[in-house]
């Protein structure tokens, strides 16, 4: 299935260069020194059809030279080469240019400087960090042999075309690197609404031990001006089978909100993936893994929208160009992946289920306790505010494992959900869960013997299927996140056969098949589109 491209943002990394030693440093400081005595000011240059402005300068920085090194200084200097596009675009290059040998040494302390060099086969080298935006991470490559050749040429000097030209070293990496779409403001409810996918992340994602799952929002000046999804790696895996770097999914405005012209492209949001090493350990990403990296990302980003029911083809109804950003196909598709959040959130539904049957008084005390008081207390704390012993509060503890979690001894719901799940029986109840289990199974759609390991749950979670309950109308609605079809020729389940499943598993858990049969029913066909009906009149 095509789906709109997406475009590169802010990137940071290392480019790592040992085929010519240090000679490439060297020839930048003698062409900062010589040809432009210090400094080379705005150099105006036309570069891949675009008017740029170009600079270099250089810094102090933090490594004793070697007593052969051809300089009389008592650290060595780095050289900084920016490059700025004119006009309204933000495209931008940043390049940090630094020598690196092995057992460098602190100018001032002496104390030894550490870097890849001193495991490397290759005893010296040339580290380029390279920043910017709106470059995809092999342009920053590409352009650094192109500006040093427009600086050479304005300073009087001739440069090895080679230097900067060659292959990376195996030692270069990415550190940061994001991709982005800019969505229509009237599809921001989807992202960042009470129902949105950037919610459905908080209340589900966290709930493995260990979890450092973050949800940051700014809604200063509207909603959604800033909100930042921080996947660590293992909920990262969680969401799509196989990726295996940590991410932010982000959803934002500029600084200085538009407030009236829709024509403006900046009135719109952007929907990011954000890679950075922080959520990878502190580990960057190798240079050679660039495309690998930049699927995951857009296959993160594209699921994303997927998900939370953002049509994903180039639509300019759905999607506004920029700059940087054309609302055009992909040349390569991603694949679509089925939504887990239905089915994490039917597991929490049958854990909340199945705990919640045989609560003891001490065990009741325990959860109207974390949600009368803000949903983190102190076990002694708890202990004080309903009268019963620590010992019997931690016993509690441990029979509630699941609903809560008990680390460093603050005392906290599992995930939000199962706290809103919980709060929300409270308040129905006047502040006292007694036959808990019941008006859960009520509350969901369910029936207390269910367990995870029902018949009806299995299907669930089969096909990624919920029911729920309007609260003011009764009605039942089944929603199945698996693409399917109507025809037997097509590699998705058949939507009959889904559905007569569905019915066989709803009598197994003594449900009436006939309620099932008059439920709403909502379901993906092959192409990602929603379809709705009635769920026995969809059954041939």
């Amino acid at each position: 299935m095509s789906h709109v491209a997406t475009a590169p943002h802010e990137c940071e990394g290392n480019l790592i260069f040992t085929e010519h030693g240090l000679s490439p440093y060297w020839v930048v400081s003698k062409l900062l020194f010589d040809g432009f005595d210090g400094y080379s000011g705005e150099i105006e240059t036309d570069l891949a059809g675009s008017t740029w402005t170009v600079n270099l300068k250089y810094q102090k920085g933090g490594i004793a030279p070697r007593p052969d090194d051809p300089v009389d200084v008592d650290r060595l200097y780095e050289f900084r080469i920016g490059l700025y596009e004119e006009g309204e675009s933000e495209r931008k290059a940043n390049y940090l240019i630094q020598p690196r040998f092995t057992g460098m040494q602190h100018y001032e302390t002496g104390d030894r400087i550490s870097s890849p060099f001193d495991h490397a086969s290759n005893a010296e080298g040339v580290n380029v960090h390279f920043s910017g935006s709106n470059f995809e991470p092999k342009e920053y490559y590409q352009l650094l042999p192109q500006v040093l050749s427009v600086l050479a040429n304005e300073g009087g000097m001739r440069v090895n075309s080679d230097y900067f030209a060659t292959q990376p070293h195996e030692m270069s990496n990415i550190t940061t690197f994001e991709r982005y779409v800019r969505l229509r403001r009237s599809m921001s409810p989807k992202v960042v609404g009470q129902s949105g996918i950037m919610q459905r992340y908080l209340h589900l994602c966290a709930t493995e031990e260990g979890s450092r799952f973050e949800y940051k929002v700014d809604n200063e000046e509207i909603v959604g001006k800033n909100h930042r999804a921080v996947l660590p790696k293992q909920d990262a895996k969680r969401l799509i089978s196989g990726h295996q770097y940590g991410k932010q999914v982000k959803h934002y405005h500029p600084k200085h909100v538009r407030k009236k012209d829709e024509t403006d492209p900046l009135f719109h949001p952007k929907v990011g993936v954000l890679v950075k090493k922080s959520l990878n350990n502190g580990n960057a990403i190798k240079w050679a893994q660039k495309e690998e990296l930049r699927r995951e990302i857009e296959e993160a980003l594209i699921n994303t929208l997927y998900w939370a029911d953002v049509p994903t083809k180039a639509d300019p109804t759905t999607f506004v160009s920029d700059h940087h950003f054309a609302v055009k196909p992909a040349e390569s598709a991603v694949s679509f992946e089925q939504d887990p959040t239905p089915e994490m959130e039917a597991q929490q539904e049958a854990l909340l289920v199945t705990q919640m049957r045989d609560l003891c008084d001490s065990d009741v005390a325990v959860l109207e306790t974390l949600v009368t008081d803000g949903g983190k207390q102190h076990p002694e704390e708890i202990a004080e505010t309903t009268e019963y012993g620590v010992s019997t509060i931690y016993r509690a503890l441990d029979r509630l494992d699941g609903l809560i979690r008990n680390e460093n001894a603050t005392v906290t719901f599992a995930t939000k959900k199962i706290e809103q799940e919980i709060a929300a029986i409270v308040e129905k109840t006047e502040h006292h869960i007694e036959n808990a289990a019941g008006r859960v199974a009520s509350l969901l759609g369910m029936e207390a013997r269910q367990a995870s390991s029902s018949a009806w749950q299995q299907w669930c979670n089969k096909y990624a299927a919920r029911v729920s309950r309007d609260d003011e109308s009764g009605e039942l609605t089944l929603r199945i996140d698996t693409m399917l079809s109507r025809l037997k020729s097509t590699s998705c389940p058949r939507l009959d056969d889904v559905l007569h499943e569905a019915i066989k598993a709803w009598r197994k858990v003594g449900r009436d098949p006939l309620e099932l049969r008059g439920a709403n029913l909502k379901w993906r066909d092959g192409g990602g589109s929603w379809n709705s009906g009635i769920v026995g009149a969809s059954v041939g």
